[in-house]
């Protein structure tokens, strides 16, 4: 099998196995096969992948257009990447098909009938480079979990949803953005975005330590708290990677780390190290916590469905399983419980998702209230450095879709803050 059959091939069972089994594209054994490869066959690798993926709909729209039987699993995915391939990353056709048809061959699939599809898909290509989407595209349990849209955000979802994500950068103070080698759009006076692709771990300034990345929408819910009294306790209850709690150590914060993960802790460890922070870290199921100890403010960066990270993590939306909602809400409804059991009177909880799921964001918080009513919901008031960003401010929450802010993408987040009123 020559290089470029062998990569491809590596390409379908990859995005068969998230597909078919429900897996991340982040997963072990999938990590695996990508680090076997040389380093221009994993970026090529990664760049069909993640597009086929986060496309993925697109190409479906155009396979309906030149397929009339249904097809089975493995033509679908080995469709999918192909016509990724030759209309929307404008490969070469005939080292698509070729590949593809040999693909087919040998995956026991009617290699002539792929061959006939993409050769008419191929002649065609120039107009379906065109070709959208529409919200009833999107899979069934999103869509079930979207009646709340407003039309506006339906159509900017679509809009947004299938680009690839910005990078942005957040760094330890001023002076350290101020000295960074390489071009930014400012976001705020200690963040930015990159203008320009590079490997960004070979740079000087992430060797020595100075900044991050932390996607806009997550990094904003800190930066615009005034935090006036550092000597107060602070919990990160599920810190890793560790963007947050990087915000609150390089304010100088009494913080403590938790994360019941000890791979994630490992990466958190592994950060903590390049950046010259040092604190205590605790590798515990948050939920078990001994309620003696109390802390004055606690970050729940809960698990959630994820879409508003759907540029980072296309494959939410590519697997054929849906995310477990209703248990991931249970989880969320048991951390904010646990935290408020954890706060000191006058603390703040500041509860987090890379969500807008109604369910998992504003129904959260209102059912919590309704249970605890020692509790309030604290008013998010925009710093008036922050007031170029009201868009991000809904019915006194942060909460936004996959959009843009200064023209670079940003997640779709949600953010409040419970206060502990007695």
């Amino acid at each position: 099998m020559i290089r470029g059959e062998r990569v491809r091939l590596d390409v379908h069972n990859i995005l068969y196995s998230i597909y078919k089994f429900n897996k991340s594209l982040n997963n072990k054994d999938i990590q695996n096969i990508i680090k076997k490869h040389k380093k221009e066959d994993i970026s090529f690798l990664n760049n069909v992948i993640l597009n086929s993926m986060r496309l993925h709909l697109h190409s479906l729209r155009i396979i309906e257009k030149y397929t009339k039987k249904k097809i089975k699993d493995n033509e679908k995915i080995l469709l999918i990447s192909s016509v990724t391939q030759i209309v929307f990353l404008n490969f070469k056709e005939y080292a698509v098909i070729n590949c593809s048809v040999e693909i087919a061959k040998k995956l026991k699939i009617f290699h002539g009938f792929i061959n006939a599809t993409l050769k008419n898909i191929s002649r065609d290509k120039e107009i379906l480079k065109n070709i959208s989407t529409k919200f009833e595209d999107l899979p069934k349990w999103f869509k079930n979990n979207c009646k709340d849209l407003t039309k506006h955000e339906k159509q900017n979802f679509l809009k947004n949803f299938c680009n690839k994500p910005s990078l942005h950068i957040v760094f330890k103070d001023k002076d350290k953005l101020n000295n960074f080698e390489e071009n930014l759009i400012r976001s705020t006076e200690i963040s930015g975005f990159l203008t320009n692709k590079k490997d960004i771990t070979v740079l000087k300034s992430f060797i020595k330590g100075d900044w991050w990345v932390q996607d806009f929408a997550s990094f904003f819910p800190l930066q615009n708290l005034e935090i006036k009294d550092k000597n107060k306790k602070f919990l990160d209850a599920c810190a890793a990677p560790g963007g947050k709690s990087f915000q609150l150590l390089s304010k100088n914060t009494k913080l403590v780390l938790n994360d019941k993960s000890k791979t994630r802790i490992k990466i958190l460890k592994s950060n903590l190290k390049r950046l010259r922070f040092n604190t205590k870290i605790i590798n515990k199921n948050f939920i078990n916590f001994d309620e003696k100890e109390k802390f004055d403010f606690i970050v729940i960066d809960a698990p959630c469905s994820a879409v508003g990270t759907i540029r980072k993590n296309p494959e939410i939306f590519f697997r054929k399983d849906s995310p477990n909602i209703i248990e991931l809400n249970v989880l969320q409804k048991n951390l904010l419980d646990k935290a408020s059991s954890l706060l000191n009177v006058n603390g703040l909880i500041l509860y987090m998702v890379c969500s807008f799921l109604k369910s998992e964001t504003e129904d959260q918080i209102m059912n919590f209230l309704n249970l605890h009513k020692d509790f309030k919901l604290y008013k998010f008031k925009l710093l008036d450095k922050n007031k170029k960003y009201l868009k991000l401010r809904h019915n006194n929450f942060i909460r936004t879709l996959p959009d843009t802010i200064l023209k670079y993408n940003v997640d779709g987040y949600f953010a409040a803050y419970l206060k502990k009123i007695k």
